[in-house]
């Protein structure tokens, strides 16, 4: 056989090999505190635990000098990060994880999804004491962050839902924890309204420590420095392809509803801490809540978030005609939805 006949059968064989490229995934712009950020790449994950493995399902090419990135995915749910190195991370990186994972690709489409980056700190190494734990600060941007929460989890599964297995109030920024051996994942949370629990909105302050999972050893405590980081508006802007449930918070009468959440269950009996929830609805009782996967799931709409509603509380959920919960699937376009809400009590 020639050369050249060896050579165009080479070549067919590698066009025959080679997959197509997926017509979906996602794209965005990534930045650092305001500053769109040129060779930091995107990398896909099917679970959080796969991070501190290093080992992604896929990654895009670097930013370009716009900041700009495309990652082709397969439908799927895929945890998200973005970093200028490949390897383990060192002070002076970048490095965000995306706070929506995991994100629902669909067969076709794009999403946008923006990264905020922080720089890894210098931390110190773990010292020896009489008792296991963790201390260190949470800031934003070089100042120390008043009056936030550190939550702390075992379990990554539920995408840190729900309280977790600790949560710290830190008041002035700097926070020590007493903790048993073991591993554990940390995330730091501030709402401007107040209280513990709910979504991140536009003023939160909020991140994932770049270092999970942490390791405690018995017999020491360790540096931990979280960075915080606030939603860019330039960053979530062309949404594409969402996937989930919208509609409108009604009372009896069919007034729109404001100020409400709206939660979502796997489970039918709907209890215990949500495994998503919306944003408040608006001035018109609408809501938008992107979901992971198809379902199915059972919504329910209330005013107030985390513990048993309250007598009076407005609250209702998702129900067919004939007044019996009503489950919801998720179709690769968006479910529409009305709940009914009442005064806890007055059903």
């Amino acid at each position: 056989m020639s050369c050249c006949r060896i050579f165009f059968a080479c070549v067919l064989i590698c066009m025959i090999s080679v997959p197509a490229l997926a017509d979906s995934g996602v794209r965005g712009r990534v930045a650092w505190r305001g500053e769109l950020i040129q060779g930091v790449k995107v990398r896909a994950y099917h679970a959080v635990a796969d991070i501190a493995g290093g080992v992604p399902v896929a990654f895009s090419a670097p930013t370009d000098l716009d900041g700009i990135y495309q990652l082709e995915l397969p439908a799927g749910n895929y945890v998200l990060t973005a970093s200028n190195q490949v390897d383990v991370l060192k002070a002076g990186d970048l490095f965000c994880y995306y706070s929506g994972s995991p994100i629902r690709i669909s067969a076709k489409g794009y999403r946008n999804v923006g990264f905020n980056l922080i720089r890894v700190p210098e931390e110190t190494s773990p010292t020896a004491a009489k008792r296991s734990g963790i201390y260190g600060e949470i800031s934003f941007q070089d100042q120390l962050l008043q009056r936030s929460y550190l939550y702390v989890y075992k379990n990554p599964g539920k995408g840190f839902k729900g309280p977790g297995y600790f949560i710290q109030p830190v008041a002035k920024g700097r926070f020590r924890l007493n903790l048993p051996p073991g591993d554990y994942y940390l995330l730091a949370r501030k709402r401007e309204r107040g209280g513990q629990f709910g979504p991140i909105e536009i003023g939160d302050y909020f991140n994932f420590y770049y270092g999970n999972p942490i390791h405690v050893t018995a017999g020491q405590v360790r540096e931990v420095k979280i960075e915080t980081i606030t939603r860019l508006s330039m960053l979530e802007e062309d949404v594409i392809d969402f996937q989930g449930v919208r509609g409108q918070v009604v009372n009896g009468a069919g007034e729109a509803q404001v100020g409400l959440y709206v939660f979502a269950y796997r489970q039918p009996e709907m209890t215990g801490s949500p495994d998503y929830f919306s944003a408040p609805t608006d001035q018109k009782g609408l809501f938008e809540l992107s979901l992971p996967d198809g379902g199915p799931y059972y919504l329910l709409a209330r005013q107030a978030f985390g513990g048993p509603a309250e007598t009076n509380e407005l609250y209702g959920k998702l129900q067919a005609e004939s007044g019996v919960v009503q489950a919801i699937s998720i179709p690769e376009q968006t479910t529409e939805v009305r709940i009914h809400v009442a005064p806890k009590g007055s059903e």
